[in-house]
């Protein structure tokens, strides 16, 4: 069973009051309570994580809890115990696949050494006979047949295009009534008079649904009146390209710029990036830095910026780089 998290789903995980434990990166042992290690685990490298998952007892056998809803991810491997003595493996597909039900009922395990256990168990419990490792079979999503079946349904209501009749004479155009109507219909091909009206491009700043959004976020960080309302518009976002991304980040970076230089509102904090440049020690930056791990993660290299510019700024007290401009490293491709 896969259980290992980044740090950052780690952290996030943390807040939720799940359990994580975490060992040395490339080290075999057993992983261990993160009361073991410092804090600043989450924000440094050569640590693993993972969630701790508890056990229970069911008529004398121990196992894991049944997998919960909460727990599905798209990708997510769920071994699910069927009555007929057979371990069924799904892959959860997302949103209107039925093993939701099958999870929701408490019939599921992550791996399929639990599942078993749960069946054994299962069994016992009931008085009946169990089959020793009930055999486990794979069951997949038929997406091949369900393509067919759309197919066959398209073709059926599928409507012929009639193609205009080419009246060979040099110098006489076609009248427009008597050009027959062109009838749009599910076909993938694209006709030479759709070409006209598609630009050939691949890029995708050119995409008239990006400009769309695009003109929606950057109103929304003009509009925004927190770092948090601004850092929000990033979840829209998560499969643009850098090319795409730019202008956004240029308005959000001259947004947090403003709010920073605004006066602070009393029942709100200074915002994370205003609490790195004004760490007073070290000890508030590491604490600061853990933080940043729980960010976005397309805000963290940003944040981590500052992180190590106010570092520097700490160490090296006297050092004439505290009253130079940003050094090169610390500058960001549109920034």
């Amino acid at each position: 069973m896969n259980n290992l998290l980044t740090a950052s789903e780690a952290f996030a995980a943390l807040q939720k009051g799940k359990t994580v434990l975490c060992r040395y990166a490339d080290d075999m042992s057993d992983f261990e309570d993160l009361d073991q290690f410092t804090a600043s685990v989450f924000g440094r490298p050569g640590f693993e994580f993972c969630l701790k998952i508890e056990t229970i007892e069911l008529a004398g056998i121990t196992l894991t809890k049944p997998l919960t809803v909460d727990e599905l991810e798209v990708g997510t491997e769920v071994f699910v115990i069927n009555p007929a003595g057979f371990i069924e493996k799904h892959v959860y597909q997302g949103v209107g696949y039925g093993i939701v039900t099958m999870v929701d009922g408490g019939f599921a395990q992550r791996d399929l050494d639990n599942a078993r256990l749960q069946y054994e168990a299962l069994c016992k419990l009931l008085g009946g006979k169990s089959i020793n490792d009930a055999p486990l079979k794979t069951v997949e999503v038929l997406e091949a047949e369900d393509k067919q079946t759309k197919k066959r349904t398209n073709k059926k209501h599928e409507v012929k295009v009639e193609q205009p009749v080419v009246i060979e004479k040099p110098t006489e155009i076609v009248a427009k009534e008597a050009q027959p109507a062109i009838v749009i219909t599910e076909q993938t091909n694209v006709t030479a008079s759709e070409d006209l009206l598609v630009p050939a491009t691949n890029n995708p700043t050119l995409d008239p649904e990006y400009h769309k959004t695009l003109d929606t976020l950057l109103q929304r960080v003009k509009e925004s009146k927190t770092p948090a309302e601004v850092n929000a518009v990033y979840r829209y976002t998560r499969t643009w390209s850098d090319k795409q991304m730019d202008p956004l980040l240029k308005a959000t970076h001259k947004r947090l710029t403003e709010l920073a230089d605004e006066k602070p509102v009393e029942i709100e904090p200074p915002s994370l990036m205003v609490q790195i440049q004004t760490a007073p020690d070290l000890t508030t930056l590491d604490a600061l830095e853990i933080d940043v791990s729980a960010r976005d993660p397309q805000i963290q290299p940003r944040l981590m910026d500052f992180v190590k510019k106010r570092r520097f700024e700490l160490e090296n007290p006297t050092s004439k780089a505290t009253q130079e401009p940003d050094p090169d490293y610390l500058l960001g491709d549109g920034f």
